[in-house]
Order: structure tokens, then sequence, then C-alpha cells
């Protein structure tokens, strides 16, 4: 593990991405992509560059048009449809947990530390995702996209869903007690625009060089790191 000015602190609220974060699902990200533009019978893009936009961390349509700018309207709603379904049928299967993930949450719950996923990924699918791989018992809240769909909430990076959400639900853990834990720019953003430390972790999809010159408060290597920046007591 390693951190800028890093030493134990004393958070009550852990904030974690869940792609590149908690769970490996590069595997399905990548299979559904190439699955939707072969069902469309549109070239599929390199390899690269669908890893370069899994690596945005951007929500499903943003990184479909992405990948294939000419999408728009009715054409990329049905390509997102399509994305979801061979995602949910045929991607989810190969999604992983990342070594510790259960290690981790159970550790937070133990020391009375709220949990919390704020995800660009669609709520169900973070609700089926979860729940298979048993780490749902121990988050408390889970945000996603369409978690609100009557209001339409704007995802990372902006603060929308911490400042209208997330704070809220956990009132009154203030900003300076929370940590965001993900692996893109756009979580490191967004732990920026919401006011609350940032820890980058390494190990997952994001790009190095756009995640460092956000200077996260700290860095790590593997997900079990997260149980150095533990130290809040249990409650008694």
């Amino acid at each position: 593990m390693r951190s800028n000015l890093f030493s134990p602190m004393s958070y009550s609220l852990l904030l974690f991405d869940y792609d590149g974060t908690l769970c490996n699902s590069e595997a399905a990200i990548l299979h559904s992509l190439h699955q939707v533009f072969t069902h469309y019978q549109v070239p599929v893009p390199p390899q690269a560059e669908l890893e370069r936009v899994v690596g945005l961390g951007l929500p499903s349509p943003d990184a479909l048009q992405a990948l294939h700018p000419q999408l728009a309207g009715a054409e990329l709603a049905a390509w997102l449809l399509t994305y979801r379904s061979i995602y949910t049928n045929e991607g989810e299967e190969l999604v992983k947990p990342f070594a510790g993930a259960r290690e981790v949450l159970a550790a937070a719950r133990a020391r009375n530390i709220a949990v919390a996923v704020v995800s660009n990924k669609g709520a169900v699918t973070l609700e089926t995702s979860l729940t298979r791989l048993g780490l749902r018992a121990d988050v408390q809240l889970l945000v996603g996209d369409g978690s609100y769909p009557d209001q339409q909430l704007p995802l990372k990076p902006s603060p929308v869903l911490y400042e209208q959400v997330v704070r809220p639900y956990f009132a009154p853990v203030l900003p300076a007690a929370t940590l965001m834990i993900g692996d893109t720019a756009a979580d490191l953003l967004f732990a920026r625009n919401c006011g609350i430390d940032a820890c980058w972790a390494r190990y997952g999809f994001g790009d190095a060089d756009a995640c460092r010159a956000l200077e996260p408060k700290h860095q790590i290597d593997s997900l079990r790191d997260v149980l150095g920046l533990m130290v809040r007591e249990k409650a008694k």
C-alpha cells in the first residue's frame, strides 16, 4: 500500500466503486461489448480501444458512444438494451470479486464502519452481482445507474449522488470521515467534487497517468490494503 501523507484514518464511511475495485468485471464487460458489436454486424473496435474505454469508468451509454460515436437516440437505446441483456445472460457469470473483498467488507462491519457501493453500472445488475457473490449483506447502501429513475440523477464524477443520496442516508457522517475507493479517474474526480478523501485502487482498470494526476490521498495495490485504513473502533 502506498499513500500520500499516509497514516491510518478514522473513517466512518467507505464508498466503494464496483467495476475494477470490489469486483473484477473486465472479462464480463469486454465480452459483452464484443458481442453487442457482433450482434449489430458492426466491426468490433480493437482490443486496446475496448480496454481504454473500460478504463474510463463511463456509464454504459457513454461507453457505447465512445466506441461507436454514430450512436444516438433510438439506436443507442437499442444497443444499450442489447448490451445489458448480453451482460446479464452471458457476462455476469464471468465477474469475480477481487481477493479480499469479503474480508474487507466484514472487517468494516466489525469496526462499525459503514459501507456503500457507488457505481455508474446499472442498479439491477449491481444488486444481482453483489448478491450472487455474497457481498450484498455487508453493503448498507447501493447506488447505481437507475437507482432513482424518477429523479434521473447524474452519475460520477458529478457529486450529486453523494450530496442528495449518500450523505443524507449516512447523516451525520461528515465528508472528512468519508473515503471514496475507486480505480478510475471518474472515481477520484467524484471524490474531489464531493470534498472527500480518495483512495486509488491501482490494481483496477483506470488509466494510471489520469489517476495519478488527481493526487489521491491514498493508493493501494490490492483490495486487502484497505484494511490498513480501518482504525475505527467497534461500537460499544
